[in-house]
């Protein structure tokens, strides 16, 4: 017989060894420990502190827009959620297009409660016009929005400044 025919026979059948079972094993097993890792912290986004956290980059974004385009924005608070509004030379209008900066909702039956400047601002379906103010040189109404969501809550004050700042409560 040929050597070159014996060479084919003698492998016929050939599996994997346990080297490369190991390392397949082990890639699995770390790959599947960063997705628990990942999820574990996960949370739905409905806890009134998330949501507020969420508004609070939300306002940031508006007042950087309003410095940048030196045009005043607003965020516009209702019971069922917020908007955002830019002025204009005809007053003021919802923010066109922008994947950020689109209307949104509150997550699960949250009540939200708005003081302006020290007042209660009754919150309704569809105000006029936007609640909080974002100048273009950083100035930002001063407001504190509470939000409660069955027997949770949390508040987000802003400043003059600009500064917010996201408390937890019981």
């Amino acid at each position: 017989m040929p050597l070159a025919q014996r060479n084919t026979t003698s492998r016929a059948v050939r599996g994997f060894t346990l080297i490369e079972v190991l390392v397949v094993v082990t890639i699995a097993a770390i790959l599947a420990a960063l997705v628990v890792l990942r999820l574990g912290d996960w949370r739905s986004g409905a806890e009134p502190v998330d949501q507020l956290e969420r508004l609070a980059a939300l306002i940031d974004y508006q007042c950087e827009q309003a410095m940048f385009q030196s045009k005043p924005r607003g965020i516009r608070l209702t019971l069922a959620g917020y908007d955002f509004w830019q002025s204009t030379s005809q007053g003021w209008a919802p923010v066109p297009e922008d994947p950020i900066a689109r209307p949104r909702n509150w997550v699960g039956e949250a009540d939200p409660d708005l003081t302006v400047d020290d007042r209660a601002v009754a919150l309704e379906e569809e105000p006029a016009s936007p609640q909080l103010v974002c100048q273009p040189l950083g100035e930002l109404t001063r407001f504190e929005l509470s939000l409660r969501l069955e027997s949770r809550s949390a508040s987000l004050l802003g400043e003059p400044g600009g500064r917010l700042a996201v408390e937890a409560s019981r």
